[in-house]
């Protein structure tokens, strides 16, 4: 068990330094929603892919007016302001690095959102919230970097209000694929995974967990232009003397962007999106 909790706490800050020194290359690279795009109807500035990301999932999980939004993995906040300025909802962001939560919260300041969004500063795998404190809790991209998933969805469940939605886009497993698969361990060496689940995973844990699983999808078509956009920003002539002055921690990262799209051209991985609801009596 010693070996464990040290693993995973040795996990909780390589976590923390990565999005702490990145923080500069995530914004400029990539903008304030760090995660990808999504294309559906033809081609769309990189920008808007992300925002329409957003509301695609806004609209699977049956956002309303005024909820109470968990956003569990708030990067800068930009989720959780398009929520709260679509539907009114307050929205309580949760990044583990400390650079993210600074420029969340001068940003909600900057944008007129400081009263109905709030920004902590906490560990997605140990969340200091009550039981029933959310009608959504709401993940994109961040349940890939913890460790016992399983558990994080049960947590979902407890705090949400019976009725409340867990809406969650995660890199996941392809079907039939192994844990063990080298592209697999190449893309979570590269980005800070303990493993990938499969899509079969997050139905079997949301169910176990009393939330009823409403939708499934396979997204990996409409986001993996992702991919190309960011190798071709990479790839800009200027920035080839920055890549030789930055640490081995950011030219890692760089090198795992061709990992990740050949992982998802062969179905070694997928992205999925899934949308589950607290059944009404479970605590």
């Amino acid at each position: 068990m010693k070996s464990q909790a040290r693993g995973e706490s040795e996990l909780r800050r390589s976590i923390e330094r990565h999005y702490d020194s990145l923080a500069f290359l995530y914004r400029t690279f990539w903008g304030k929603h760090i995660h990808h795009g999504l294309w559906l109807d033809g081609p769309s500035p990189p920008r808007l892919a992300q925002e329409q990301l957003v509301s695609y999932l806004a609209d699977r999980a049956e956002v309303r007016e005024g909820e109470e939004i968990l956003d569990v993995g708030s990067g800068y906040g930009a989720s959780g302001r398009w929520l709260s300025h679509r539907f009114g909802c307050r929205v309580t962001g949760v990044t583990i690095s400390r650079k993210q939560a600074r420029l969340a919260r001068r940003y909600n300041e900057r944008y007129g959102h400081a009263g109905r969004t709030r920004v902590v500063r906490a560990n997605a795998a140990d969340l200091p919230f009550a039981a029933g404190s959310f009608d959504l809790v709401w993940v994109v991209e961040c349940i890939e970097h913890l460790a016992d998933k399983r558990r994080f969805v049960r947590e979902t469940a407890r705090m949400l209000r019976p009725g409340g939605r867990f809406a969650l886009c995660t890199w996941q497993r392809g079907e039939g694929i192994e844990a063990a698969e080298p592209q697999l361990r190449e893309v979570c060496e590269a980005f800070l995974c303990p493993s990938l689940a499969s899509a079969a995973e997050y139905r079997a844990w949301c169910e176990a967990a009393g939330l009823e699983v409403r939708c499934e999808e396979n997204l990996t078509p409409h986001v993996r232009a992702t991919w190309d956009i960011l190798g071709k920003r990479i790839g800009r002539p200027w920035l080839a003397p920055l890549r030789l002055l930055v640490g081995r921690r950011v030219r890692r990262f760089v090198a795992g962007f061709p990992v990740i799209a050949s992982a998802y051209d062969s179905g070694a991985m997928s992205y999925g999106l899934v949308v589950a609801a607290k059944l009404s009596g479970r605590n």
